[in-house]
């Protein structure tokens, strides 16, 4: 005797589509026979909507039985479980429902809803439990710890009354724990490894998401950082063209102040040549008209200061006007940046949403292949051998030992009829 707990699940309707039907297929060929314990119905698709509705209304039936409505609701109410025979081993309809019922009463199931699916698409005779872990009655879940262990003493006890043990490491490691000790078995290893490798798996999952997540966060700050890199080198460049084009200007005007300069040189060299400096450029002169001429026959005058302060305020309104331009010409460059920056800072913000949703769906699918079970095939196909393929290997195993005895019982008869002659 073989008991084998699967993974843990949520859909009774999933749990029937898998164990009703053949694999891959809407047929169900290999349903040997069917069988229900403490369901009003017979039917196995009813069975089913039975076992939902209870696991549904957990809550109302804890109030209706006096217990307290209080904890969370049971997410993960299917067990299943499967009890295999060895190859050879020939059990009624009869014998496999007993069966059945004696593992129930180990695991503290027997008043839980169950429907029993025998299956005929093996060597070895073997039955599926799909069992509700909502008590029908109180509401209560079924705790189910050790559950392995469990089913591990009744096989055990179960073999011996059929008077052949099969499993001798089971009785080792069973009677080491009655003795107290600590005996670990075979699947409490791979689950321990299973376990290792679902956490590093996670953690890869998680380090992989977060990676992601920090290189894009980089990759927009090298966004904005180029973004920026090229507003100041179109600052520069405006720079240079706006210099560039006031050039001319500037050297215009220096050109036009050294002649006034000249000028002012020459007509300073005769009282005459000032005086008729003094007339072409008289409102220069704050003076009046007589004290300003004055001046200018006796070379007490305030030209060349006048000149100075003219040439001075040439210059600053020359300057004024270009950075006016600059002024202008930066702020229409810095509006234009900005709006760069906005549509960037959208377009990122909807990168960062996009990846925010892709890993929420990558996470909710990790999620939901732990809780059906699927990690468990994955790891196990890692491991070197599916889940299907080791299973056949134990099957095809036994069906030769049992072929082996056979053909020895009959060579054993042979030699022994041969001896009587």
């Amino acid at each position: 005797m073989v008991p084998k707990v699967a993974a843990r699940g949520g859909s009774f309707k999933g749990a029937g589509a898998y164990y009703l039907h053949d694999k891959k297929a809407d047929t169900s060929e290999r349903v040997a026979f069917t069988h229900t314990e403490n369901l009003p119905v017979n039917d196995p698709a009813q069975a089913l909507s039975c076992m939902a509705y209870t696991a549904l209304h957990q809550a109302e039936i804890k109030a209706a039985s006096g217990a307290a409505r209080t904890g969370r609701k049971l997410g993960l109410p299917v067990y299943t479980y499967s009890l295999s025979w060895a190859p050879g081993e020939e059990p009624t309809q009869e014998e496999m429902i007993e069966a059945g019922r004696e593992s129930l009463r180990a695991l503290g199931l027997h008043e839980h809803e169950v429907l029993m699916v025998a299956h005929n698409d093996m060597p070895h005779p073997h039955i599926h439990m799909i069992v509700n872990r909502v008590h029908p009655e109180t509401g209560k879940a079924a705790g189910l710890s050790n559950d392995h262990l469990s089913l591990s003493r009744w096989a055990e006890a179960y073999e011996k009354r059929q008077g052949q043990i099969r499993c001798e490491e089971r009785v080792k490691n069973n009677e080491a724990r009655r003795r107290g000790a600590f005996a670990r078995d075979r699947r409490s290893l791979r689950m321990q490894a299973f376990r290792r490798w679902r956490r590093q798996r996670l953690a890869g999952a998680y380090a992989a998401r977060q990676a992601t997540a920090d290189n894009l966060t980089a990759y927009h700050l090298g966004e904005r950082a180029a973004l920026l890199d090229r507003k100041e080198q179109r600052i520069r460049e405006l720079l240079y063209d706006l210099k560039e084009r006031n050039r001319p200007r500037w050297a215009a005007l220096f050109r036009q102040q050294r002649q006034e300069q000249r000028e002012l040189k020459n007509f300073q060299a005769s009282p005459v040549s000032r005086l008729a400096y003094w007339l072409k450029n008289r409102e220069l002169e704050r003076s009046g008209a007589v004290l300003g001429a004055l001046k200018a026959l006796t070379g007490f005058h305030g030209h060349k200061r006048s000149l100075a302060e003219r040439h001075e305020q040439e210059r600053r309104a020359l300057a004024r006007e270009v950075r006016a331009q600059t002024l202008a010409a930066m702020r229409e460059m810095n509006h234009g940046y900005l709006r760069e920056l906005g549509r960037l800072r959208q377009a990122q913000a909807q990168e960062r949403q996009t990846l925010a949703q892709e890993q929420s769906l990558q996470s909710q699918e990790l999620a939901r292949v732990i809780r059906e079970g699927r990690d468990q095939e994955q790891f196990r196909k890692e491991q070197g051998l599916s889940a299907a393929e080791e299973f056949e290997r134990r099957v095809k195993a036994r069906a030769e030992a049992v072929k082996k005895r056979r053909e020895e019982e009959r060579r054993r008869d042979r030699d022994g009829g041969r001896e009587r002659e």
